[in-house]
């Protein structure tokens, strides 16, 4: 018996994926919705500005802070775009347990914590947070940090979904105004309570550096976490578990669009350089199991930067270390792959060479794009420089992008 039965490719998965949002059989939202496109239409929208919050939550979704429906908050912003945005709002208390422990680590001669202490302080800050992280539309965040502006809470303070739904008034598709009076109220009933909170902060930090009721639960539907989950669930089950990604909107480069812009962005050098308790904390504490994984001698083998100068800062500011191991082109070996461990920034820079080589060869459905460079090919383009992020040899780089192409298509 022969089978030629044929299977359909990822991308035609994804396609159906956004056919049953497009006829509203997934109880999805996005771009191509039934609701969007009937909302575009009633405001005259010239495109959408949708967020993946929105397009992960269901047509009929109402705000858990102000009540309103989605056809509520919608707006046209200053490009003419409908404002499809949902947001998710946190307790900052977490974050302050967090800062709180790495500043008395620090503070210390020696760290002696571990990442099993971070642990415990992350965990124990759900003690000190007031509410589970939420899914409310933009205008409830904004209101947030206008009420707390105007009243003068603590910075550290942020108002609840239930909160906010007692000082802020809705009106349908225009911002929130502020009833600055129940804001007050509110603050002054949750001062001492906070200021409780701050002690506790401080103690939980103590005691994970050296080795009153006022949770406010949230239906499951609400929490973020819930929402995400719920909605990859959907996307699974229809056979494209990454298609709500892209439900938000295309985000993929139009054809038109100069791929290698990221390339040309120039990177500074930076003006600050880890201190010996910085490399020490994320030595033991952040970094611990990357930092381990090398001896002190180990250089990256694309950039050639010895082990403490890939320490840089993140985005959030902290100082971090960060490896990957993972697979690169490799024509000598049996299946023309090899494994290598090499900095977080030259992976980083691999996988947007590829990127731009796939895209340059028209190729679609690609995503390890590291896998089409060699390490020495990442060495050629890369510009390193101590505890900061890569720069590009453009001219080296734009001739690469075309051997690379052909190296796509030839594996097409």
């Amino acid at each position: 018996m022969t089978l030629n039965a044929t299977f359909p490719t990822g991308a035609e998965l994804k396609q159906r994926f956004f056919q049953l949002v497009e006829s509203g059989e997934v109880n999805l939202d996005g771009v191509m919705s039934p609701l969007t496109r009937s909302l575009v239409e009633r405001f005259g929208a010239q495109g959408v500005d949708m967020t993946l919050a929105w397009a992960c939550t269901p047509t009929g979704w109402a705000c858990p802070a102000c009540g309103r429906s989605k056809p509520e908050i919608v707006r046209l912003n200053s490009n003419g775009h409908l404002m499809c945005r949902l947001v998710e709002h946190h307790d900052h208390m977490k974050d302050l347990v967090k800062s709180e422990f790495e500043r008395q680590c620090k503070s210390q001669k020696i760290v002696v914590a571990d990442e099993s202490a971070k642990q415990f302080a992350a965990r124990a800050s759900q003690m000190v947070s007031a509410y589970d992280n939420a899914i409310i539309c933009d205008d409830c965040n904004a209101a947030d940090p206008a009420a707390k502006s105007a009243v003068g809470t603590h910075r550290d303070f942020s108002f609840s979904p239930q909160e906010i739904h007692r000082f802020v008034r809705a009106r349908p598709n225009l911002p929130h105004e502020i009833d600055v009076e129940e804001a007050a109220r509110i603050w002054q009933q949750q001062e001492e309570t906070f200021h409780l909170r701050l002690k506790i902060v401080a103690r939980i930090a103590e005691i994970a550096a050296t080795n009153t009721h006022w949770y406010q639960e949230l239906p499951l539907g609400q929490r973020a976490a819930f929402v995400y989950r719920h909605a990859e669930h959907l996307a699974g089950r229809s056979g494209a578990p990454d298609a709500i990604y892209e439900l938000a909107g295309d985000k993929r480069p139009s054809p038109a669009a100069d791929v290698s812009a990221w390339r040309r962005v120039l990177q500074k050098r930076p003006r600050t350089r880890p201190r010996p308790e910085d490399v020490d904390y994320l030595a033991k504490v952040t970094c611990a199991k990357h930092w381990s994984t090398v001896d002190e001698g180990w250089r990256c083998p694309a950039c050639q930067r010895a082990k403490r100068e890939t320490v840089r800062k993140s985005n959030s500011g902290g100082w971090t270390f960060r490896l990957s191991d993972r697979t690169f082109y490799a024509p000598g070996e049996r299946y023309k792959n090899k494994r290598a461990v090499v900095c977080g920034d030259c992976s980083e820079l691999a996988s947007k060479v590829g990127k731009e080589a796939c895209l340059t060869a028209g190729a679609e459905g690609e995503s390890d794009y590291a896998r089409f460079l060699t390490v020495p090919e990442i060495a050629l383009v890369v510009l390193a420089q101590p505890h900061g992020r890569h720069n590009v040899k453009n001219e080296v780089a734009d001739a690469l992008i075309v051997r690379l192409a052909e190296r796509v298509l030839a594996r097409e």
